[in-house]
């Protein structure tokens, strides 16, 4: 138990010191990084104004397990800042993803990952 506080504290400290910089056009943070199995975290992602965006789309992918959810945005008016909660995740470690789509056909993408410890076949 003792290495995964010292895991959790590692990622939240690293989670912490990470800002989006202007030349970003979108950034994803997870908090925690490390969770209880069948725990919750939370995904707040900024997405930088442009007249060409489009469309949010953020996943959480990991074994046995996908979630994902689409937003339309309005452009350099839509807000900057979008806040998602993710619940009740089974054990494993789960891939993060945001893309805002644009309509010249682009697409920005930010990766993050969450650990869910516990649970079922893994000691406690």
């Amino acid at each position: 138990m003792k290495r995964y506080f010292g895991l959790a504290m590692a990622a939240g400290v690293l989670a912490g010191s990470m800002q989006m910089n202007a030349d970003e056009a979108i950034s994803i943070t997870v908090r925690p990084a490390v969770t209880s199995y069948r725990g919750s975290a939370q995904l707040k992602v900024l997405v930088s104004r442009n007249e060409k965006n489009r469309v949010l789309v953020w996943e959480v992918d990991g074994p046995n397990y996908f979630r994902s959810s689409s937003i339309t945005l309005d452009g350099a008016a839509s807000p900057r800042t979008y806040m998602f909660m993710v619940r009740d995740l089974p054990g494993g470690e789960f891939d993060i993803r945001a893309s805002v789509k644009r309509n010249d056909n682009s697409v920005a993408t930010d990766r993050s990952v969450i650990r869910v410890v516990g649970g079922p076949g893994e000691p406690g």
